[in-house]
């Protein structure tokens, strides 16, 4: 392995995720592109299949891709928990965790508690849900 290249996030509400991602933590838009033919049927795994993605870039180059599918057949959400089997959470480095906190609370977004100290005193860190239903790890280190 060389590196993890993004990490893909599904979402019903593009606009929604796009606010929470860019506008609100900053990420840019790198591409945004609709797929669809072929070569996107066999890589989903359904015919016909429409999706918009939309790459996104922090500062420093970690990529997160937004996709939205416009005609994915249709499955039972399942409700994912920070203790879920598999993937369960993004995480990102901040730089001042309290005030990310407040701005978010402002615009309803649920956390799981106010940033709080790691067991080990080297970070403050909290938990909120992104508007896909996964959740951030919002992390400041302590110097």
């Amino acid at each position: 392995m060389i590196k993890i290249r993004h990490t893909g996030l599904v979402t019903y509400n593009l606009k929604k995720s796009l606010t929470f991602w860019n506008k609100n933590l900053k990420f840019k838009i790198k591409k945004r592109i609709i797929e669809s033919g072929p070569l996107i049927d066999k890589v989903m795994g359904y015919k016909s299949a429409k999706v918009e993605t939309v790459k996104l870039i922090d500062y420093k180059g970690m990529q997160l891709e937004l996709l939205h599918f416009k005609n994915s057949p249709k499955i039972k959400n399942k409700i994912i928990k920070p203790y879920s089997k598999g993937f369960t959470h993004i995480s990102i480095t901040v730089k001042n965790i309290v005030g990310i906190y407040k701005m978010l609370k402002k615009k309803n977004i649920k956390f799981n508690s106010k940033p709080l100290k790691s067991a080990d005193g080297m970070v403050l860190m909290t938990y909120c849900q992104t508007p896909e239903g996964a959740y951030l790890e919002l992390v400041q280190e302590i110097k």
